[in-house]
């Protein structure tokens, strides 16, 4: 029997995990730096500031599917190398505007340039990677992106306020383009299709992303999988900003406990990703989704339950099992992308998910607030987890019905079948 081999051994790894570290934990320093940069430097209104995380949302919602498309046809890693120099550039760029207004236009140019990398590094993965070891390689990229988000805040944040927001974003440009250096030492090449196969899959650009949607659509497991996604995420969103506003309710002495909560939720998420990395696959999507629904369905129900006298120690349990819930299913999601669909249409369903998973992040935020004014934020939050715990219990009970395999359904399939539907026609 052949021995596994260690993915900690394969260099192509350890370089694109590297590079891919340095890029989020400069984008953490970031986002921290421009909201120190416009409240404090420029005294920038709230609507102002309110635009900064669209300007990082309406990107992806526009052109994330045309950016699949785009990393499917072309050289990922020559992709990935490019983007971030040109990220790294335009964040430098930062540092010499003078005003809120041309600052959110470079946010929003460079998290445009930025659209093309996640398909592009979805891709890479799956030719970089040994099949046995894609489970391991998608939860060390999960546990990277956790950990980043409860470190890189704090040292931005802190950075930021012992110096100037200058610095924190000098390091993230900096980090954009050691990145970039990182990638491009990546010996692997095998992630540009060849020709014959890229003639025959997609010939045209159109034809290319709509073969991706039909590839989404034919298969039960990425449709599912998807819309459970995008249920959740939905949900996570119309709640995630507003914890402050229940937490002024409850706690109103506290004012740090909303910040605890999204430790806590980062600090679940991030250990039982840790814990998934000791097993080697997914054959059953529903335990996923379905756990990840019900879990922050008892996060969101339990929050809102609690009253003024509740313990703040239950406040952060809650959140804490919300945050595996969260784990759960970010691991499902990335590891779907890398396994359902055929090698060559990665960077479109990576794409298709990103897109969609972007409006939600616009969306979520806007209806969650309208709700609350309207009904109270007690109510959402306990109506927000009892819907989340009965669909998580559905897709666990019903999961061999809702996540049932079809026929392998492939580029060349559909390639084969419309040239047969040719052959008949004519």
């Amino acid at each position: 029997m052949k021995k596994k081999s260690s993915i900690w051994r394969d260099q192509d790894f350890i370089k694109f995990f590297s590079a891919n570290a340095l890029s989020n934990l400069g984008n953490w320093f970031d986002f921290i730096a421009v909201l120190i940069l416009f409240r404090y430097t420029w005294n920038a209104e709230p609507m102002l500031i309110a635009l900064i995380p669209v300007m990082y949302a309406i990107p992806s919602t526009l052109f994330g599917q045309l950016a699949g498309v785009f990393a499917d046809k072309k050289d990922k890693l020559r992709i990935l190398i490019y983007s971030d120099w040109i990220r790294g550039a335009l964040t430098l760029l930062l540092v010499f505007v003078s005003s809120p207004l041309l600052a959110l236009l470079v946010l929003f140019l460079r998290n445009t340039v930025g659209v093309v990398g996640l398909p592009a590094q979805q891709g890479l993965m799956r030719n970089i990677v040994d099949e046995e070891n894609i489970m391991k390689a998608v939860t060390i990229n999960g546990s990277l992106l956790q950990l980043v988000k409860v470190v890189g805040p704090l040292i931005g944040g802190s950075v930021s306020g012992v110096f100037t927001p200058d610095i924190s974003i000098g390091v993230n440009a900096a980090s954009f383009f050691i990145s970039g250096i990182i990638f491009s030492r990546i010996t692997k090449r095998n992630n540009f299709i060849p020709e014959g196969v890229r003639e025959k899959t997609n010939p045209q650009f159109f034809n290319a992303w709509k073969e991706g949607w039909e590839l989404v659509l034919g298969s039960r497991i990425l449709l599912v999988s998807i819309l459970y996604g995008m249920i959740i995420t939905l949900t996570i969103q119309m709640i995630d900003a507003q914890f402050v506003t229940l937490f002024s309710e409850l706690f109103p002495e506290k004012p740090e406990m909303t910040g605890w909560t999204i430790s806590a939720i980062g600090v679940g998420a991030l250990l039982v990703i840790l814990v998934l990395t000791k097993i080697e696959t997914i054959n059953r999507y529903g335990w996923f989704f379905g756990s990840g629904s019900l879990m922050i369905g008892v996060m969101a129900g339990g929050l809102g339950f609690l009253n003024n006298q509740s313990p703040l120690i239950i406040a952060l349990f809650f959140a804490f099992i919300g945050g595996i819930g969260t784990g759960l299913t970010l691991t499902a999601v990335n590891y779907m992308i890398q396994k359902e669909p055929p090698r060559e249409a990665i960077g479109r369903v990576s794409g298709i998910v990103d897109s969609l998973l972007s409006i939600l992040f616009i969306a979520g935020p806007l209806l969650g607030g309208l709700f609350i004014q309207q009904l109270g934020v007690i109510v959402v939050f306990k109506g927000i987890g009892v819907v989340l715990f009965f669909i998580g219990m559905v897709g666990i009970i019903l999961q061999q019905i809702i996540w049932k395999k079809k026929d392998s359904f492939t580029i060349d399939s559909m390639s084969d079948s419309k040239r047969q539907l040719k052959k008949e026609v004519n």
